[in-house]
Formats: structure tokens, sequence, C-alpha cells
């Protein structure tokens, strides 16, 4: 890959210096947006080539001609970067270099116009009117802080015009009956932006024969902006979401094939969003000041029939009600000094959540799940245990309260060619969660009793989480060549721990059922589960990650990367099911893990054509792992793919613009055995649009290879489940600008 990207680079330069004076690059702002787009991050005032990182940054137009229109759009197109496309957009799982999870905290952090996201839940959304993206890969925990252990992605919408009002609108309409409409205004110091999204879903739920992932959603975004003459700079934005959609296509696997998704419950997810956040920046005096804060609020409702088959064994409800309070304070020298510039900033969060989760147990679970697990402990001469309800529900309530609080600097020392960067964060973080679980149903013993007996049990207590933490940073960059940068950093992430509710129900489950048999004077040797809540506590992840890479840039047409990775993660957090015929699932800290690879990306442009390769190797396996059944050192860690590759090509001619790349990922491994894998697979996207002047008409499509591949694999009460890739897909659309 290395003698691949040297010739490339050696290619590019024989082309660039042909190119006439004046004439290099005509869409260049377009197409590879460089140090403008770091430049207006709020924390690294620094250029694309000064960056001792890796960092990916695509502009408006890539935007448009690579297809990237939600957070599953960047998978590949950023090296390492994987988001499985399943579930419902709750399940925003994240990978990046080897190293994610499926639940709970992520390990990339998500800033959207400089505020951070603190719920994993809103991250899954339609992008409205981004005018720029860009993502440091590794850990950036100095500036960033907690759940940024593999890297921060950083959104910018489009803000006030500053001058005359403009306008712009789309919309579009393609397979599934999937509509789209988008319309924004700006205007002088106000813009706003609103966006639609509808669809009829992919897959069809067999056993009712209807869709199982519609989808109906918008959004609406304002921001607001006031620059006066003394420096003084003002800004607000608020982002207001609410969608519904179905989901959970998951089908089971039979005698190694995928099914089509079965069952007979309801399976959805409403989900409502507010961002409301403020910045000041003051220019002026011996100090530059930069002030953040915000309020987030989410409410959602997950319906599942988590049996995920035709019958009637238990169903799950989640409703949470989330609300967050965030403030940042960045302070710099106003004065550039010829040697030396700095940062230094302070950081809480202050979190609280309050959610349900009843399951509902049916006839067919309380016979499997309950009374055969009962009744295989009684003597069949002796009788047998009978439970009169239809259905009883098993109760969950959980009160979380979570807060944050750090303080860090980061000081640039150049000397010439050479600059070194050093950096430490102090983070404290805490957690306290009030759990009370109940449940009650009525039980008969035949034939000694005549009658229904009631039966209840109540589980409640509290349980609370402390995770002091340093984040240091190193790095070192020289630069032998203007356009040549050579790096090497060290740094460390984490991310933060939590609580296990989802297993509440498997808890309250089992202490009823040894109520029930110790009423009845049967006793056990040892209780039937082995999980109680204080096991429901799982500690922060953390990663040391080292790094030596290049960067090579030439003006605004060219740039390319080239890194090697070494990444060390300490008590991996790792989703596993409790043994047997269990209903949930639970977080676990595991041991060590390693991730070794590479990462490579380029992409440039020369007059009418232009492309983009971004590809990255892993090898993330688990140097230390036993959960007292099996020792998994030396396997692979689960859901992260070896290898991401996208390759695209676009040619401009006059009005027409014709795009076409692929995206390849894998292979997969799905269980922590490495038993069952996916292997590489490859999908083909294609785009072409023709400008009539303030209109333009565009065609795309997705996977239109019709690669069948699975993106996500589970097991719930000792059956396999998969969910398969979306099909192929085609989009007409129209885009106006005024």
């Amino acid at each position: 890959m290395t003698v691949l990207l040297s010739a490339a680079l050696l290619l590019a330069n024989l082309l660039l210096d042909s190119i006439p004076h004046g004439e290099s690059i005509s869409h260049a702002s377009d197409t590879i947006l460089l140090d403008a787009a770091v430049s207006s991050a709020i924390k690294e005032e620094r250029s694309f080539r000064d960056t001792p990182s890796p960092i990916s940054i695509l502009g408006r137009a890539d935007f448009g001609r690579e297809g990237v229109f939600s957070p599953k759009g960047l998978n590949a197109l950023v090296p390492g970067l994987h988001q499985g496309d399943y579930g419902a957009s709750l399940t925003s799982s994240i990978y990046v270099r080897g190293f994610g999870s499926r639940m709970e905290n992520p390990v990339l952090g998500l800033y959207v116009d400089g505020f951070p996201i603190l719920d994993k839940n809103a991250y899954d959304t339609d992008y409205l009117d981004i005018a720029s993206a860009r993502m440091l890969r590794g850990p950036q925990g100095t500036l960033y802080g907690r759940n940024s252990m593999c890297g921060v992605l950083s959104l910018e919408s489009s803000g006030p015009s500053g001058g005359p009002s403009r306008y712009n609108a789309a919309a579009e309409w393609g397979s599934a009956n999937s509509i789209k409409m988008q319309l924004a205004w700006y205007g002088k110091k106000n813009s706003l932006g609103l966006l639609y999204r509808h669809s009829d879903g992919f897959f069809t739920n067999s056993f009712t024969n209807k869709a199982a992932d519609p989808f109906n959603g918008g959004q609406l975004r304002w921001k607001w902006k006031s620059e006066a003459a003394d420096g003084l700079c003002l800004e607000n934005l608020l982002w207001l979401g609410a969608s519904r959609e179905g989901g959970f296509a998951y089908g089971p696997y039979v005698n190694g094939e995928s099914l089509p998704p079965s069952y007979n419950d309801e399976a959805s997810y409403t989900r409502f969003t507010l961002l409301e956040g403020f910045k000041a920046r003051i220019r002026k005096g011996k100090w530059h000041i930069d002030a953040m804060s915000s309020v987030q609020l989410l409410g959602d409702r997950m319906v599942m029939d988590q049996d995920y088959t035709p019958k009637s064994v238990f169903t799950l409800q989640q409703i949470q009600r989330s609300g967050a309070l965030t403030a940042e304070l960045l302070i710099r020298p106003s004065r550039q000094h010829r040697h030396w510039k700095g940062v230094s900033g302070a950081f809480g969060f202050f979190r609280a959540n309050n959610s349900d989760a009843p399951v509902l147990f049916k006839r067919d679970g309380i016979q499997t799940l309950i009374l055969d697990n009962a009744n295989r402990n009684i003597p069949e001469d002796i009788g047998f245990l009978e439970i009169s309800d239809a259905q009883f529900p098993v109760d969950s309530h959980f009160d979380i309260l979570s807060w944050d609080a750090a303080l860090f600097h980061e000081s640039v020392f150049s000397f010439g060619k050479w600059s070194f960067t050093v950096g430490l964060r102090l983070e404290y973080e805490g957690a306290w969660m009030h759990y009370d679980s109940r449940s009650s149903l009525h039980y008969r013993f035949i034939p000694t009793m005549a009658v229904p007996r009631p039966f209840s049990d109540r589980y409640t207590g509290s349980e609370s989480i402390h995770s002091p933490v340093l984040l240091p940073k190193a790095a070192i960059q020289w630069l032998p060549l203007e356009s040549l940068a050579v790096f090497g950093c060290i740094s460390k992430g984490f991310r933060s721990g939590g609580f296990n509710t989802q297993i509440f129900s498997d808890i309250l489950q089992n202490r009823m059922m040894r109520g029930l048999m110790e009423e009845l004077g049967v006793y056990f040797d040892r209780p039937p589960v082995s999980v109680g809540a204080g096991n429901t506590v799982y500690k922060p992840e953390q990663a040391w990650n080292g790094e030596i890479g290049l960067k090579y840039t030439r003006g605004t047409a060219l740039n390319a990367q080239l890194s090697y990775f070494i990444i060390e993660g300490i008590d991996q957090q790792l989703t596993v099911f409790p043994p047997g015929m269990s209903t949930g699932r639970m977080m676990t800290n595991a041991g060590k893990s390693l991730s070794r690879g590479i990462d490579a990306e380029l992409s440039g442009r020369w007059k009418s054509l232009g492309g983009r390769i971004a590809w990255c190797w892993n090898d993330a396996r688990f140097v230390s792992y036993d959960d007292g059944n099996h020792d998994y050192a030396g396997k692979r860690i689960p859901y992260a793919p070896a290898h991401t590759l996208y390759a695209s090509a676009f040619w401009e001619w006059d009005r027409w613009s014709v795009q076409a790349g692929i995206r390849g990922t894998g292979p997969i491994a799905w269980n922590e055995d490495n038993s069952l894998q996916e292997p590489f697979y490859l999908c083909l996207n294609a785009s072409a649009s023709v400008s009539l002047g303030a209109f333009s008409l565009y065609l795309r499509g997705e996977n239109l290879s019709g690669t069948r591949y699975n993106t996500f694999y589970f097991k719930s009460m000792g059956r396999e489940f998969f969910q398969i890739g979306k099909p192929a897909r085609v989009y007409l659309g129209i885009r106006m600008e005024i």
C-alpha cells in the first residue's frame, strides 16, 4: 500500500505541474475542504497539514457527490469507520479501527456546530444542510474527553449568509416509495432549514405481510449569528427532530440461511430530540475566549417483539425521558507567539434520565421461560406448577443521574520545521442509578391447591460509579517539505462506564421463580441466577493509541494520508447474553484487547476528473478475555470489520456530472469464538446529474450490484438471528438554488 500511495503521489505531482498557473482547479473549493474546515473548528486552530492526527474532511459538494445523507453514508468513506445499518435509529452502533459497541456509550464523539451530542440515541439522524464534516481519527481525549476514544466527528451546518437572502430546495423520490423534501433559507443574521423524509420500508414481516421498517420523520434547524465591531460574536442554534419508524427486521438463521423476519407483535421506535445551543466568542484584549452552553432533550419509545418469532413469548417497551445541560469554556492568548500557542479549557455536564422498561410475558413465554424450568425441578408424582394469568408484566423503572467535570490544556511548540504538542486532561465522571422492578402473578400447585394464590416480588435499590481519569497526549511533527508532514503521536482516550438496565427483567424473573419454588418447599442448592444489581455496573473502557504517519498536500488539488496505529484497549466493553433461555443482554468488561492497522486516504482533482480512495486494515483481537466458560484470547473482536474500502471517481463536463464508486466491508466476526463470520463484500454506488441554471436534476443508486450481505447478528433464547443489508435502490431528484 505504501508503494501504491507513493506512486500515486508522484503521478499527481507530474499532473499538477503540467497545469498552467491560474487554472489549476476550477472547483477545488467544492471538492476538498482543507484549511477552511479545520480553522472553523472551535478547539483546533490548525490546518490540515499541521494537525498531527489523521483527519478526513468533506465539503458540501462531497456530500452530494458521494451520497452522504446520514451517518451511515460515511461508512468506509472515512477509513476504518463502520456503522451497521440495522435495527432502528436507536441502534447507533459505531466501530472505528476495530473497537466499538452495540449498545450504551460510543467510541466516537459527535459534535454539531461545536456542541457535543451526549445521548447516543440521537446520533443516527438525517443530515440537514450540512456544510462540512471532519473526523479526527485516534483517541482525542485531551481536548474532547469522554467517548472520543477512537475519534471525533464534527459537523458544521450552513449559517446566515451575512448578505442578501438565498434559498435552496430539493425533492427526491425513489425505491420503497422513499420521499425526501428539504428547504433552506439564509438571511443576513438568520438561517432556517426544514426536512421531511418518508419510506414504505425495504423489508417485509412474513408473518403479518406488512413492512417491517417504514419511516416518517422531520427536522427543523434555526441558526442566528450576530457579529459586533468590538470583537464580540454571538451565535444560537436550535435543532428539533421527530420521527416514527418500524425496524428490527431480524430474521432467524436456520441451516446456514438468513430467513426473512417473522414475528407477531409490534416493533417500532418513536423519537423526539431538541438541541438548544448558545455561543459567545470574544476576540478582544489579551485573550480569545469561547463560551458555549447547551440544553439537550430526548424522549423516545421503543416497542419490540423481543423473541422475534410468531409465538407470543414476550414483548419489551423502553420509554426514556432525558435532559442534559452542557457548558464549556476555552481560553487562548490573542498574541501569536513565535514558538508557542496553546488552549486551556473547562467542560462540564449534568444529565438526568428517567426510563421505564416493562417486559410483558405472554402465554408461550410463561410456559417456556418459567413453568418448564420450575416443573423440571418437581418430581412428576408430586404434581406440577400452573400460572393462571394469560400474561403478566415485569415492570422496571430507572432514575439515572450522570455528571462530568474536566480541566484541560494543550500546547504546541514550534521550532523551524519541527513542532511538539503536549496536552493533559483531568476528567471526573460520576453516575447514580435507582432501580425499582416489580411483578405479580397468580399460581396454583396441582393437585394440592384448589384456587390460584397471588405472588409478587419487588427488587429495588441503587448503585453508583465514580471514574476519575487522566488523559495525556504527546505528538511530534516534522516538515521536510512545504507539502509533506511526518508525524507521530501517543494519546489516551476513554468511554464512560454505566449500568445494565436491560438485564433487570432476567433478574426479577429468576427471583420470582426461586420464590415460587421456595413457597412450595423446593430449595435450590445454588441460585438459578448469577447476576444481581451489583453486577449491572460496568467500568469505563480506556485505550492507549500510538501512531506514526505522513500527510501530503498540493494546494487544494490533492491530499493524501498514510498512518500506522496500535491501540491497546483496557477493560473493553462488550455486549453479552447470559447463557441459556435468557431474555436480556448486558455490558461487561473484558480484559485487554489490541488493534494494529494501517489506514490510508487519497483524494484529488485534475481538470474535470476527480476521485477518492479510503482504505483501512486492522487486526483487532482479544489479548485476555475469559468469560468463565471459554478463553477468547487471540480471537478477533466481534462486529468490527477487518477491512473498509472506498473508491470513487467523478467526471464533470459543462452541465453534466457523473460519479461511480464501490464500498467494501469485511470480513466481520459475529461472535467471540469467531465460528461465524461475514466475508468481505462490495457494493456499487453511482450518480449522474445535469444543471439547468438554477435547477439541477440527478439520479443516484445505492448497492446497484445487488450484493446480499448480513449487517447484524445476535442470539436470543438460544436462537440465532440476522438482519440482511438493504437491496439495490434508485432515487430521482431535483434541486434548486436561488
